[in-house]
């Protein structure tokens, strides 16, 4: 561990440094490349996701929701050329062409080979308590669907909580909720 120092001579807090594999060169935490050789740099420590407290979730205990298979066909087709994903917190969005098998929401973890369609790390994710493999959207047909994947914190369908490894529809102006983090789905064209 090296001892980092303020600019004004004080000590700051220890921080345990990420060294590169390759030249043994030491680097900050959340530094991705060696600049020295550019060799991808893996930090033995990564950051968990901390569950939440459940009074701080939307519908919480799980509901059972809709199951796949219930459909508005006005809401729910994706005759539409392009799934867009705004992350609310943000007012970024992300648009996906379709059709597409599934896109994966979550934070990405370089040293654990995680690398979501949709990574929501700069967003705020980490401390909305958004997991790595958090949940993916899949499309079967022309309809699209939602599936939380075991994350620690839920999946929120316009506020009630899906269960985990269970297939959702999902409809034009849907709000998907990972954690605290909140995102708008919206279909269109281009």
């Amino acid at each position: 561990m090296k001892r980092i120092k303020s600019r004004r001579g004080q000590r700051a807090s220890t921080t345990q440094m990420v060294e590169c594999s390759a030249c043994n060169r030491s680097f900050r935490p959340g530094t991705l490349f060696c600049i020295e050789c550019g060799a991808l740099l893996t930090s033995n420590d990564p950051l968990p996701t901390i569950p939440l407290p459940p009074d701080e979730l939307p519908g919480f205990p799980i509901t059972p929701g809709d199951p796949v298979g219930e459909h508005d066909d006005t809401k729910g087709s994706t005759a539409a050329k392009v799934l867009g994903i705004t992350i609310v917190r943000s007012n970024c969005q992300v648009l996906f062409p379709l059709p597409f098998d599934e896109i994966r929401l979550g934070r990405r973890d370089a040293s654990r080979d995680i690398f979501p369609h949709l990574d929501l790390m700069s967003d705020g994710g980490l401390e909305a308590g958004v997991s790595r493999n958090h949940a993916k959207i899949h499309q079967r047909g022309d309809y699209l669907f939602v599936k939380d994947m075991g994350s620690a914190n839920g999946t929120f369908l316009n506020s009630k909580r899906i269960n985990p490894y269970r297939s959702y529809p999902l409809k034009r102006g849907d709000t998907l909720q990972l954690g605290r983090l909140q995102l708008l789905v919206e279909f269109g064209e281009l």
